[in-house]
């Protein structure tokens, strides 16, 4: 902001000049504001000259210069009285309610009229604006600044001590004034311009940037600069003489296009710019770059512009072989590539990626509208190249892109920029690699996981990948769950082994031992997790291959708790439903039982009679009394017997395995069945191998199964009255180490829809049979590693046959059921 102090008129004082009468406001008045407004061309002074004289000649004590400034209005000067002084603040500040009554001032700007309030204290119109109600302005003046009907400005003027202050002469005054100020602001405005283009103009001459010729049409060369002597190799006495003309320096392939321009100058007074060659004084040529423009003043002279090009063209000349280079190579990449603008614009492509897309070049630059990336990816492509392009960092995205058979394929588009020695991005390169089938594999492989995530969460198997000597393990999710570990965290060997169940520990060690020399190992152990709940693990573990002499292994471990405990409870059940089958068979085998020890009793009284007998005679026979003794031990051994066999058939006993022989267990499972065979007319015929191997099992178990089947067939044959209810048992060797036992009937059969149906629990084709006999049998027969089944025969009747193993070498052991 500066300051400006111009004095006031000689003589007057603030009261008297608003008390001035309006027949004092002569010509002479008139006329020197006239001068003073209309004959300044300097524009500041011109402000401080317009504020002053509005001061003086029309009684105002404060005043503002507004002045339009683009699309807004800024205070270009104020003006206030300070003693017998003017003093003009030039400035350039916003117009706001702090400097004027907002209100008068936009309502002079909508009408281009003057806001005159002679008492603004009483004033309705504008008595709500702030201005007015916290300034004691009393006179309010605001008038447009108008230039024809174009709005160049608005002066405010107020007075705070009197009303009425801006009578009608000094309005017209004012008037005249704003009137000469609203055409000298233009002109003062203009000749600033005209003044900073001289300069502009003056300046580029003398920097010698570009070569400047002063010319004449008939072809004289008036003036140049140092630049253009230098471009010509010509000094500027010799170009003046009036020897060279400017005619002369163009080769004559050009001639006819400087008529053309000379054409243009006449016509419009500017000659477009062109390039054209001009000849040096050594003969070589220069290629230029020439605009010229006609002097209106002086139609037949000019100036013209020359712009030396050599080394533009040698640029562009190294310019279009590296891009013929670069087209080249781009051509001969195993891809598509393409090039863009600094802007992102398409500019290059390579034939891969036409014969690709099928689409021209210029169909290639409308990519983003024509459908050449999905729609869907589209903004998301958008967005990250938008952002790309601005920042001018790297981009990497995937999107998919359209085929010329209207397929779309997944592609990754990687940009890279190139810059210039100025950091400044020259181009983009863009490499677009097809990664659909790779996408489609990912997609797959994600199913495949999921799959296989799902799998061993849902059969609680868990794989690993382990380095033992090294001791990195690499364990999928349900692994971690299988051990109770959080998933993620660092397995170790020892962290392992803490969880190891005690009772399992030695045969722990002894597998990582095994496995620690490379081989393949299995394992089966209990954990304890450190919730204390107790876990069955089983698993493989296979040796894939060595690193470094070190086994890496692949494995899989299977939380089996909830099979293990099904087994147990499964175990107990079947032993509980094999027990109530002997029970249900108690009353069946109570007459068997009572004509079995009634056998043996009866001879041991009638034996024990005759022994009195002969030893109470005169003469005792004590050898026929001994002989009768012996007979009374047998038959005490053979009720004895009985007994024996009969409670080990009916009592609850743990599942014992030891070395048997079938035959044998079955002749005494036929001999205690046999006094009810016969009761009910069944005749039995044992085929017994001789060769049978023994097998492995429990004894109690086995002879229950094969005294159901022999009551089975007893039944089957109730009703046969025309044939002989024959019963067959039969025991036999099988391929691969198995023994058979068969017992064939002649009763009714069986139909090949209800043979498998008969080993299901509680199903049975007996009137008042309970449907657990066969089943308990074939459980007790599958717990054996055998299998039960039944087959018609091809003639009446039905054949129930078990095979088991032959037992191994080795010592029986015992299963608790």
């Amino acid at each position: 902001m500066s300051a400006i102090r111009t004095s006031r008129t000689k003589g007057a004082r603030p009261d008297a000049a608003r008390s001035v009468p309006v027949e004092q406001l002569d010509l002479a008045t008139v006329l020197e504001i006239s001068q003073a407004v209309f004959g300044q061309t300097d524009r500041e002074k011109l402000i401080a000259t317009v504020m002053r004289l509005a001061l003086e000649h029309t009684g105002a004590q404060r005043g503002l210069l507004i002045l339009p400034r683009g699309n807004a209005y800024r205070i270009e000067a104020e003006a206030r009285i300070g003693g017998n002084e003017v003093v003009v603040d030039l400035q350039s500040a916003d117009v706001t309610g702090a400097h004027l009554p907002e209100l008068v001032f936009q309502q002079c700007v909508r009408t281009r009229e003057s806001v005159l309030l002679q008492d603004a204290s009483t004033e309705d119109p504008f008595s709500n604006d702030e201005y007015l109600r916290s300034h004691p302005a009393r006179s309010v003046l605001c008038m447009p600044l108008l230039k024809q009907t174009q709005l160049a400005g608005v002066i405010y003027l107020e007075n705070q001590l009197a009303s009425s202050v801006f009578t009608a002469a000094r309005m017209t005054l004012l008037k005249l004034l704003a009137s000469g100020a609203a055409i000298s602001l233009e002109n003062a405005s203009l000749y600033r311009h005209l003044q900073e283009r001289e300069a502009r103009v003056r300046r580029l001459v003398d920097s010698n940037i570009i070569g400047i010729v002063i010319w004449h049409a008939d072809g004289r060369i008036l003036d140049a600069n140092e630049a253009f002597l230098r471009m010509m190799g010509h000094d500027l006495d010799g170009l003046v003489s009036g020897n060279v003309r400017w005619t002369d320096l163009t080769p004559s392939e050009w001639q006819v296009r400087d008529a053309q321009a000379m054409e243009e100058l006449r016509l419009v007074g500017v000659a477009r710019s062109y390039e054209k060659e001009l000849f040096r004084k050594d003969g070589t040529r220069v290629p230029v770059l020439v605009g010229g423009a006609r002097f209106e003043a002086m139609p037949d002279e000019g100036v013209a512009f020359v712009v030396d090009l050599t080394e533009r063209k040698h640029a562009e000349d190294a310019l279009r072989e590296s891009e013929r280079e670069s087209r080249l190579i781009v051509d001969t990449i195993p891809g598509l590539v393409a090039i863009l603008t600094p802007a992102g614009e398409v500019d290059v492509v390579n034939n891969q990626l036409i014969e690709y897309c099928g689409q021209s070049l210029e169909a290639m630059k409308q990519w983003g509208t024509n459908g050449t990336v999905h729609s869907d990816d589209l903004p998301r492509v958008g967005q990250v190249f938008a952002a790309a392009i601005t920042s001018g960092e790297p981009y990497d995205f995937e999107a998919r892109i359209r085929r010329f058979d209207g397929i779309y394929r997944w592609f990754q588009v990687r940009g890279l920029p190139l810059r210039d020695s100025g950091a400044h991005v020259a181009r983009w390169y863009v490499l677009l690699t097809d990664i659909d089938d790779l996408k489609s594999a990912e997609a797959e492989l994600r199913r495949v996981y999921d799959s296989f995530s799902d799998a061993q969460r849902l059969s609680k198997t868990g794989s690993f990948i382990t380095d033992l000597v090294a001791d990195h393990h690499n364990w999928s999710e349900q692994a971690f769950r299988i051990f109770d570990f959080e998933p993620g965290t660092k397995v170790t060997l020892k962290r392992v082994r803490d969880t190891i169940h005690p009772d399992d520990l030695a045969s722990f060690e002894s597998m990582i031992g095994r496995a620690m020399t490379g081989i393949d190992v299995s394992f089966a152990f209990r954990t304890v997790t450190a919730r204390g709940i107790v876990k069955h693990v089983r698993g493989v573990a296979h040796v894939i291959e060595h690193v470094e002499g070190r086994p890496m292994f692949v494995g899989a471990m299977q939380d089996v708790t909830e099979s293990m405990v099904a087994e147990e409870a499964l175990n107990r059940a079947r032993s509980e439903l094999a027990h109530v089958a002997r029970v249900t068979t108690l009353s069946t085998f109570t007459a068997s039982l009572a004509h079995e020890v009634n056998q043996p009793l009866s001879g041991i009284i009638t034996n024990a009679g005759t022994c009195l007998r002969m030893l109470d005679s005169d003469r005792p026979n004590i050898e026929g009394a001994c002989e009768t003794a012996r007979r009374i031990i047998r038959d005490g051994n053979r009720a004895s017997d009985v007994i024996t066999r009969l409670r080990a058939l009916f009592s609850k006993k743990e599942f014992t395995l030891e070395s048997l022989d079938l035959n044998e267990a079955t002749q005494e499972v036929i001999a205690v069945s046999l006094s009810d065979l016969q009761r009910s007319r069944v005749t039995v015929q044992s085929e017994l191998a001789e060769d049978l191997p023994r097998v492995t099992g429990d004894r109690v178990q086995l002879q229950q199964v094969i005294l159901n089947l022999l009551r089975n067939a007893s039944d089957a044959m109730t009703g046969v009255d025309d044939r002989p209810r024959l019963l067959r048992v039969m025991t036999a060797r099988e391929d691969g180490d198995r023994v058979r036992v068969s017992v064939r009937d002649a009763g009714v059969g069986v139909d090949r829809q209800s043979a498998e149906k008969l080993f299901e629990p509680f199903y049975t084709t007996k009137r008042g049979g309970m449907g657990i006999g066969l089943s308990v049998s074939r459980s007790i027969v599958e717990r054996h590693h055998g299998r039960l089944w039944a087959e018609s025969n091809d003639g009446p009747g039905a054949t129930f046959s078990f095979s088991i193993p032959c037992a191994p070498d080795g010592p029986a052991r015992s299963v608790h059921g």
